[in-house]
């Protein structure tokens, strides 16, 4: 029987990103009505097919440390206006995903390792370690589709980030993603 990390890599390699740098139609970021709403301004995302190797699909964004720490930091004082920010690294290192999610109302904001399919020259150095990329991930292909994050929720954080969102194969975690100080 085939390993969990050899079944990722031959998934990987069917996964095929354009000369362009655009994604593919199995990877790429689409919005659609939802099917579930009254409300026909709500769109949700189309999830790719499953990955052959049985990992999930994990929507979001590259991140550095540092600009987590930086994104944290300002919805920390959105989220509590005129509240001084604690002297201690560790409060903001613990506390900047439930930051961002309750100032963008997100339903779902986690750190994750994705695996980089194809062109990696639109993420930044510092997001990629030895092939496997940070991710603030604001969806997964499991979850259901009322935890959708909205367009304009996605548009936020793309601005904030200032490069766009994609989905990204999910690498089984095999130890904890500690936040340092910048």
């Amino acid at each position: 029987m085939p390993s969990t990390a050899s079944q990722l890599e031959r998934s990987l390699r069917k996964l095929q990103i354009s000369e362009s740098g655009s994604q593919n139609t199995s990877t790429a970021v689409k919005w659609v009505p939802s099917k579930y709403s009254s409300d026909v301004s709500q769109y949700v995302l189309v999830k790719p097919p499953r990955a052959p190797c049985g990992n999930r699909w994990l929507f979001g964004f590259p991140i550095t440390r540092k600009e987590l720490w930086d994104m944290g930091t300002i919805a920390f004082h959105h989220v509590w206006p005129g509240e001084t920010l604690p002297d201690n690294n560790a409060y903001i290192a613990m506390n900047s995903l439930t930051f961002l999610e309750v100032y963008l109302g997100l339903r779902l904001c986690t750190l994750a390792g994705g695996k980089v399919a194809g062109d990696s020259k639109d993420i930044p150095s510092e997001c990629v370690t030895s092939g496997e990329v940070l991710l603030l991930v604001l969806w997964r292909d499991t979850e259901r589709e009322a935890t959708c994050p909205t367009r304009d929720q996605v548009y936020s954080v793309k601005m904030k980030l200032n490069r766009p969102p994609g989905w990204w194969v999910e690498i089984p975690v095999r130890m904890h993603i500690y936040l340092e100080s910048p």
